[in-house]
């Protein structure tokens, strides 16, 4: 099994995560509030969440005799107690809470399965080239909303007031964050059990799977350059690193978001590639 990694943030703290285990791997893509909070130590509750759930599957996801799902709910439990240290989890709006999308895939016996909640994604390619992206595209829609009022803002550099977005454009972030973990909105990984079930479940035959990658979406905007495929094949080329430097690069010469339609100059970008030439545990190199 090949696996190969690489994690790139512009950010003093990388909101971003991945981690591989003997049988399994993830990605998670941390969402901040979207008002001025910080309760946990570091100052950064996106950065100590993601850390905290890396710590966590880092120990439980190999445990194959538990569904993914399980292990996740049974997370939830333990986060909000932890989390539940440093402020009250039931009195936090939903403008207040953080988020996190999350990407897991692990190897069980001869199935290879897959977990997707939020916007995070996970790229299958069988042996005959067949390309599938599972991802949750509630979460996308809503936030394309955002792209569509930036990538038309006229002079919108000076009427920034929040985290890089301007009044109108925070205005809709909002609308559409108060949608989180509810119905007719959209689930992600946070407080809510409940949300787990709404996460997308598939199985793989492991023997019958050429690559899969787990990403987070700041690796999207290379979706303008290359097919789903194609960026397989690059990645497998020149490494997970060479492309997202070479995202940075494409992101660089279009700092006005204006060819490459996204929500941050520079997001936090994350990926996990694995190869299956033989069936072997995830882990091994």
């Amino acid at each position: 099994m090949k696996i190969e990694f690489y994690s790139d943030s512009r950010k003093d703290k990388n909101e971003d995560i991945y981690g591989v285990t003997t049988y399994g791997a993830f990605v998670l893509d941390g969402a901040s509030s979207l008002i001025n909070t910080s309760y946990t130590p570091g100052g950064n509750d996106v950065h100590w969440m993601v850390n905290w759930w890396k710590s966590y599957l880092e120990d439980e996801l190999d445990k194959l005799d538990e569904d993914i799902k399980d292990i996740l709910q049974r997370g939830i439990e333990s986060f909000n107690q932890e989390y539940g240290r440093y402020t009250h989890i039931d009195r936090l709006s939903s403008l207040e809470q953080i988020s996190a999308g999350i990407a897991v895939v692990r190897n069980k016996g001869d199935n290879f399965e897959c977990f997707v909640l939020g916007d995070v994604e996970i790229t299958i390619e069988n042996n005959d080239g067949v390309v599938e992206v599972i991802t949750d595209t509630s979460l996308k829609y809503m936030d394309k909303q955002v792209i569509d009022m930036i990538s038309s803002g006229e002079d919108r550099e000076s009427r920034i007031v929040f985290k890089g977005f301007t009044e109108e454009e925070l205005e809709l972030l909002r609308k559409n964050r108060m949608k989180m973990n509810i119905n007719g909105g959209y689930y992600i990984l946070g407080h809510s059990v409940e949300a787990i079930k709404k996460g997308i479940y598939k199985v793989y035959p492991i023997n019958q799977l050429k690559r899969c990658l787990l990403s987070t979406d700041g690796i999207n905007p290379l979706d303008t350059y290359y097919t789903r495929g194609r960026l397989l094949d690059e990645m497998s080329k020149r490494g997970v690193k060479g492309l997202i430097s070479e995202l940075r690069s494409f992101e660089k010469m279009d700092i006005d978001k204006k060819k490459i339609k996204r929500l941050k100059t520079h997001d936090d970008a994350t990926a996990v590639l694995l190869g299956f030439p033989s069936k072997y545990k995830l882990g091994a190199r």
